[in-house]
C-alpha cells in the first residue's frame, strides 16, 4: 500500500513539473498566464504546440545520438556485451537458481540483438538519403501509408523522420521483423539470410518473457547449459553474419557513381 502511494505521489509531482514548465513556456513565447478554466481552448491549443514541440526536441536529440556513433560501434558493443552475458555462466550455482540464470541470459542474448538490429539500422539510416529511400520504398508499412503534405513538412526533417520513427516503434526480437527491414534497407545483400536458427530462440524468449517461463500450452520451460551456450553461439554467427552482409551492402553503396 505505501508503495501504490509512493508511486501515485511520485507521478502527480511529475505532472506538477511538467505544467509548471508548460505554463512558463507559454508565458516566455506567447506572453499569456493560461488558465484552463478560463479559456480551455487556447490551454488545448498550446498544449499541442508545446507537445509538438517536445517531441521535436526529442527526435532531434536522438538523431544527433545515431549520427555520434557509428554502426561499427554498436557491433563492437554487442560482442562485448556478449561474451559478458556468457561469463555468468561460469557461476558455480544451485540447480533451482541456476535455472533462473539461464533463463535471464538466455532472454539477454535475444535483447541484445534486438538493440543490435534496431541501432545499426537506424545508425545507417540517419543522414543517408540512399538508405532513407530504401526504407521508405520498400517497407511495407511505409511504402503503402498515405501522408499528407502537411504531414511530412511537420516532421523535423521529413521522410526521413518518418523513417527513423517508424524504425524506433519496432520489435526486433521477431526475425521476420528483422527480414523485412534487412531487405527494405538492404536489398539483394540479405538474399539467403537464415532465420531458422534463431527464430526458435526468439520464440523461447518469448514465453520466457511473456509467460514466466512457459510455453502455450502451460509446459513449463527447462534450460540447461549446453542449450544456453548453444543460443548464444547461434545469434553470434547470426549477428557476424548480419553484419558482413551490411558492410557488402555499405562498400558497394560507396563505390557507386554519383
Amino acid at each position: 500500500m505505501r508503495t501504490d502511494t509512493r508511486m501515485s505521489s511520485t507521478k502527480e509531482y511529475y505532472f506538477e513539473v511538467q505544467q509548471e514548465r508548460f505554463l512558463a513556456w507559454a508565458k516566455d513565447n506567447h506572453g499569456i498566464e493560461l488558465d484552463q478554466d478560463e479559456d480551455a481552448e487556447t490551454w488545448e491549443r498550446l498544449s499541442l504546440e508545446y507537445s509538438s514541440m517536445q517531441d521535436a526536441m526529442e527526435e532531434e536529440a536522438e538523431y544527433r545520438w545515431l549520427r555520434r556513433h557509428p554502426h561499427t560501434e554498436f557491433f563492437n558493443e554487442f560482442a562485448r556485451e556478449l561474451v559478458t552475458a556468457s561469463a555468468l555462466l561460469d557461476q558455480p550455482l544451485a540447480i533451482d537458481k541456476a535455472q533462473t540464470l539461464y533463463k535471464l541470459v538466455y532472454a539477454h542474448a535475444v535483447t541484445l540483438l534486438e538493440s543490435l538490429v534496431s541501432s545499426v539500422v537506424r545508425s545507417i539510416v540517419a543522414g543517408n538519403p540512399v538508405f532513407v529511400a530504401h526504407m521508405a520504398t520498400g517497407y511495407d508499412e511505409l511504402s503503402k501509408r498515405k501522408f499528407t503534405l502537411k504531414e511530412i513538412i511537420e516532421q523535423p526533417k521529413g521522410v526521413e523522420s518518418i523513417v527513423l520513427k517508424t524504425l524506433s516503434d519496432l520489435s526486433f526480437h521477431n526475425p521476420h521483423t528483422i527480414k523485412a527491414v534487412m531487405d527494405s534497407a538492404f536489398g539483394k545483400h540479405m538474399k539467403g539470410l537464415d532465420l531458422r536458427g534463431i527464430s526458435p530462440i526468439c520464440a523461447k524468449r518469448h514465453d520466457i518473457i511473456h509467460r514466466n517461463g512457459r510455453t502455450i500450452d502451460d509446459d513449463p520451460i527447462k534450460l540447461d547449459l549446453a542449450e544456453v551456450t548453444q543460443g548464444i553461439t547461434v545469434i553470434r554467427a547470426f549477428a557476424a553474419d548480419l553484419q558482413s552482409r551490411i558492410y557488402n551492402a555499405l562498400e558497394e553503396e560507396e563505390s557507386e557513381p554519383f
